[in-house]
């Protein structure tokens, strides 16, 4: 086949449909059988779709409150169908339910705010206590560390005096070898060798004797003290310094989280009545929102106008949402209302077979015929061809395109949902060999022609190529100028 063959479902069917009543010989007619010539000329390609007239600039209403949850009772509605211009009140809602949640919502934010003072009146009094105790553990080191200083200046003083006990002891030692040393020479100058100078001698040799046992433990006594209690005093109160700044960093750290805590609590107190605050001027925002009014020049239609068919359409007002859309109904939030859409300017939404889709491309000519208006033939142009095809049911395997149109003027009397034909004028075949689709049968995955020969019908194998709907291009099997039987619909 060339790449314009399209077989439409139907001429399949009709093939189908009529082998058994054909047989290779002939049809098994009562009556003359219809026959066409086979002609070579311009095969026009032409698809018949069915389409919806779908009204591109609408506007859905509904209400999408911030805050406020739960269902509204309409107390005044605009008529289905009114023309409205932009600014115009289409619904209004009772405010009674939403007002107790705005009374609610004021209460919650007293709270609140008794929460918030609460909490900061707390991390004040933390403040206070924090500032105290930080207070006492530094002036509990200030006096330790006074106390080591004085410790040091201490140790100081009494090794100086350690040192001068030893000094004065090495001068008392010096002057009494000095006197004794002075007594013997007194002695031997004078010769005087009696019992008393023998006596005045050998006492002041022990009273060198004496001290200088004395200088030596004193010496020792020093030394022991400068290696055992020289630094135990200053040991003990750098100890006592290090445990105070110890404490305090302890406290610091302490008294920082518990800060960091209600700080925390402030700021948690802080975030709730602002979300609080937040919910009052939602809920007055809601609470204006309750008038709603059209947000452009248009026609109402309660409920959604839907999507591109009737399939798709979603209308609000069927069964028991229908006594919703009235005074007294009572609506949800969120749920689609009303649509304002204009009926100034519609585009044309139909469904294209796979098989069809080839012939569908943006720019392509399309002849709009309304169903309600069978005399109306509008002009106009393919604008978009969807690239994914969609199943045509939820169970079903054949696969449809989505292809949009456009045309030019205003007429007033179509409505958004009307049907619609939409021929779409695709290509045209050069000098195609072609014959009625009813002229073609198919049998045994076999597709034939029924030839009028001479005396006698025959059939005919053929190849089929591009197809409008009405004729199909044949390029192997018959040649111009002959006779073909059609397909009798009122066989039996």
């Amino acid at each position: 086949m060339s790449p314009h063959t399209v077989l439409p479902a139907a001429l399949l069917a009709v093939g189908l449909s009529t082998a058994s009543t054909a047989s290779p010989s002939g049809p098994q007619d009562r009556r003359a059988p219809f026959t066409a010539e086979v002609v070579k000329e311009g095969l026009p390609i032409e698809v018949e779709l069915s389409g919806t007239f779908v009204a591109e600039n609408k506007d859905e209403i509904r209400l999408e409150p911030k805050t406020y949850r739960g269902d509204l009772i309409i107390t005044w509605l605009l008529p289905e169908g009114s023309e409205v211009k932009q600014g115009d009140r289409l619904v209004e809602f009772d405010p009674s339910s939403l007002e107790r949640s705005l009374e609610d919502a004021e209460n919650e934010l007293a709270d609140k705010q008794v929460a918030l003072d609460k909490a900061k009146a707390d991390l004040a009094a933390f403040e206070i206590e924090r500032e105290t105790t930080l207070t006492q553990y530094r002036r509990e080191l200030e006096m330790e560390q006074n106390e080591l200083a004085k410790a040091k200046e201490q140790a100081v003083l009494e090794l100086s005096d350690k040192q001068q006990s030893i000094t004065d002891a090495e001068n008392s030692l010096a002057d009494a070898r000095v006197d004794f040393e002075q007594l013997t020479q007194l002695y031997q100058e004078r010769e005087l060798h009696t019992a008393t100078e023998n006596i005045l001698i050998a006492r002041e040799k022990r009273r060198v004797a004496n001290l200088e046992r004395s200088l030596a433990k004193t010496k020792s006594e020093v030394e022991i003290w400068k290696k055992y209690d020289h630094q135990k005093p200053i040991l003990e109160k750098d100890l006592e310094v290090l445990k105070k700044d110890s404490e305090l960093k302890q406290s610091q750290i302490k008294l920082g989280a518990d800060r960091g805590e209600k700080q925390a609590e402030v700021t948690k107190a802080q975030r709730a009545l602002d979300k609080a605050a937040r919910e009052i001027d939602e809920l007055e925002g809601d609470q204006a929102a309750l008038r709603v009014v059209s947000p452009r020049d248009g026609i109402i239609f309660y409920g959604t106008i839907g999507g591109d068919f009737y399939s798709d359409v979603v209308v609000f007002g069927i069964g028991t949402q229908q006594r919703e859309m009235q005074v007294g109904g009572r609506v949800r939030t969120h749920q689609i209302l009303m649509t304002v859409a204009s009926m100034d300017q519609l585009s044309v939404k139909t469904r294209v077979l796979e098989n069809d889709i080839q012939h569908m491309q943006p720019g392509l000519p399309i002849t709009i015929r309304p169903d309600a208006f069978p005399s109306l033939s509008i002009p106009g142009h393919i604008t978009k061809v969807d690239q994914i095809a969609s199943r045509t049911g939820f169970m079903s395997e054949v696969r449809e395109f989505t292809v949009r149109g456009d045309y030019e003027g205003v007429f007033k009397q179509l409505r958004s949902g009307m049907n619609c034909r939409v021929t779409v004028h695709a290509d045209t075949v050069p000098d195609a060999v072609q014959v009625p689709v009813l002229a073609v049968f198919h049998e045994g995955g076999e597709f034939y022609c029924l030839v009028k020969e001479a005396s006698a019908t025959k059939r005919r194998p053929v190849k089929l190529g591009a197809t409008n709907g009405t004729m199909v291009e044949i390029s192997e099997g018959v040649r111009p100028g002959e006779l073909v039987t059609l397909w009798n619909p009122n066989e039996q």
